[in-house]
This record gives structure tokens, sequence and C-alpha cells, in this order.
């Protein structure tokens, strides 16, 4: 069984191929909670709210949408696309949290564990400035090593850099003490396209969060920022940009 809340700091990156090049890496962290146990978020100290305003604060309305609590609503969602959930009996969210009252993020996951065994990943995808979002569950093999590998059809606009006609290869690793976590985007049978998470968990403590917040006050700031700096960059590369369409089932 997984146990209680944590953080994972570590790497983000991507770095595309197709049609030039252009990679970057940064420090990031990410919440890991579990969603049976938000109550609890302010014992680890007064930085950490749930449902109030704060340096990082827990807040329903930033996840998917409805009135059942988070718990819920994942599982809800997973056994619509199709997850048999009726063993998940743990399920926990890797994320950023509202900072000062913004919130933005590109990729939140739910973890859904039967009796410690992970066994389905959903992914909440985001995009800017549309502020839409969409789902893709990604099932996952049993296995006690790392990695498992899924591919399917992309269907929802994210990047205007980046076309809807292409697949996604995921690598989902095991969350322990690190956890790992790739997408690469297949057009042609092309690399055009790959992103990437390598963390290493850490105790959530009142002296974590400060030292966190010191080293970065404004995370989701920044998110957004770096956003469309590389978009920016791109478009002076003279990368071709393609229209945003609607996702195909806004259901989902």
């Amino acid at each position: 069984m997984q146990a209680g809340h944590a953080w994972y700091q570590g790497q983000v990156g991507h770095q595309r191929y197709l049609p030039k090049g252009h990679g970057f890496g940064y420090d990031t962290s990410f919440f890991w909670l579990d969603l049976s146990q938000l109550a609890s978020l302010e014992h680890n100290g007064s930085l950490l709210k749930h449902e109030k305003f704060g340096a990082f604060s827990y807040r329903r309305r930033d996840y998917l949408v409805g009135d059942a609590d988070l718990k819920r609503a994942v599982l809800d969602k997973v056994g619509r696309l199709g997850a048999d959930i009726s063993d998940v009996d743990q399920v926990f969210m890797l994320s950023p949290l509202a900072n000062w009252g913004l919130y933005f993020s590109p990729l939140t996951l739910y973890y859904c564990f039967a009796h410690g065994t992970l066994q389905s990943l959903l992914a909440e995808v985001s995009n800017t400035p549309w502020n839409e979002r969409h789902y893709y569950l990604v099932p996952v093999t049993a296995t006690e090593t790392a990695v498992s590998e899924y591919t399917h059809r992309k269907n929802f606009h994210v990047s205007p850099f980046n076309p809807l006609d292409m697949l996604y290869q995921w690598h989902v690793g095991l969350p322990g003490v690190e956890l790992q976590l790739s997408i690469t985007n297949w057009r042609q049978q092309q690399k055009i396209f790959s992103a990437w998470l390598k963390l290493e968990r850490k105790f959530l403590s009142a002296p974590a969060l400060k030292q966190l917040l010191i080293h970065n006050p404004w995370p989701c700031v920044q998110v957004v920022f770096r956003i469309y700096w590389h978009a920016l960059k791109l478009l002076l590369k003279g990368l071709p940009l393609y229209g945003h369409k609607k996702p195909e089932d806004p259901a989902l």
C-alpha cells in the first residue's frame, strides 16, 4: 500500500526532434496526495491549505469537473473510460497546487491502486489559452519492474506546433522513491517530440514547504511563462502552426 501525502522534486524536460530541434529541462516539484486524506493536508504545516487561500492550496474546483469528492470523480471517470474500478482502494494525485490563488497545470496524473498494485493511470491534460481539459486512460500492466508502455491516438489539441494526427506513447514507471514518466509523440513512424518527468520522493513537512516557496514563490506563474516563452522560440525558428480544434468528445 502507498502511504500518505508526500511531494516529488526533480526535472521536467521536453525535446523536439522534427521538423526542427528544440529542447529544455527545468527543476520542478509536484505534490503527491492521497485523495482519501485530503482533509489532513493542513497538518503538514501552515503553508499548505485545504480549500483556503495560501502559498499552496488544494482546491476541489481546480480538478475534474463535478460535485463529487475528487476520489469519487476520478473513479467515475476511469470507469467511464473503460477500466475496471471494482478493486481500486487508493487513488493518489500527482499535481501542483494552487499558488497564492492561481492555478494552472498542463498535466495532472491520478494513480489508481488495487490492493497496493498500480492498476491504471488517468491523465488530465489542460491547454492554454483555451483552458480546456481532456482525459486519457493509461492502462498499466501489473509488474514488479519499473515500466509499463501504452500507445494510443492523440485527440486533444495542446500545442499549436503539433497536429492532432499523432500517436502518444507512454512509459509509466511505478511510483516509489523515484517516479519516472515519459510521453513520446509519433507521426508517420517518425519521432516528433518527447516530454518526461524524473522525480524523487520527499517527506512533506513545514520546513520542506518553506524551502520550496523560497526557491520558487510563484510556480504556477512560472509554468505559464515558460509555455509562452518556448512557444515564441518555436515561432521564431519557423515551425509550422496547426489550428486549434475542439475535443472530439467534450465529455471526456
